[in-house]
């Protein structure tokens, strides 16, 4: 008789069903993804001191245009920034932002010597966006020799 009832509840507890309520959130968040993690100007290989200035010089590496890479799935209108620091040597010497110059996608040339907008999206992108980013620098002829050093930031902001 013991042995009935373990075999009424095992049939019971088979045939019972739960509901477990299920929720997903997503956190806002964008991805910038660069092909390089430096851009190079050697001025030696290219012909320096230039014939006439102001003399625009492309970078030695990376051989290519930089790859950019965008995802965002915020809402609203925001934009694609590009802010440059002082370009400066280990003795303190420097070099204005300005004198280097980035475009978008083949588009016009904009000095970087303050915050720039390269790009303006409006809510959450459709995968990724992939665009190109090229580098010049202007050499107007006041430039010491030596080895100067920058940081390039890229950021969304909302609009």
């Amino acid at each position: 008789m013991k042995v009935w009832p373990l075999i009424v509840a095992a049939f019971l507890a088979g045939c019972a069903r739960a509901q477990l309520p299920l929720m997903v959130r997503f956190p806002e968040g964008s991805v910038l993804e660069l092909s390089t993690d430096a851009v190079v100007f050697d001025l030696g290989r290219q012909g320096f001191p230039p014939r006439r200035l102001p003399a625009y010089y492309p970078p030695t590496g990376p051989g290519t245009p930089v790859t950019l890479r965008l995802y965002s799935n915020l809402e609203g209108s925001w934009a694609l920034v590009a802010e440059m620091t002082a370009l400066t040597r280990e003795d303190g010497r420097w070099l204005p932002a300005s004198r280097l110059e980035v475009r978008l996608d083949g588009g016009p040339w904009l000095a970087l010597g303050k915050p720039v907008t390269l790009w303006v999206g409006q809510g959450p992108t459709q995968g990724y966006h992939e665009f190109r980013l090229e580098f010049r620098l202007r050499v107007e002829g006041d430039e010491q020799p030596g080895r100067y050093r920058g940081a390039l930031l890229l950021r969304l902001s909302r609009l």
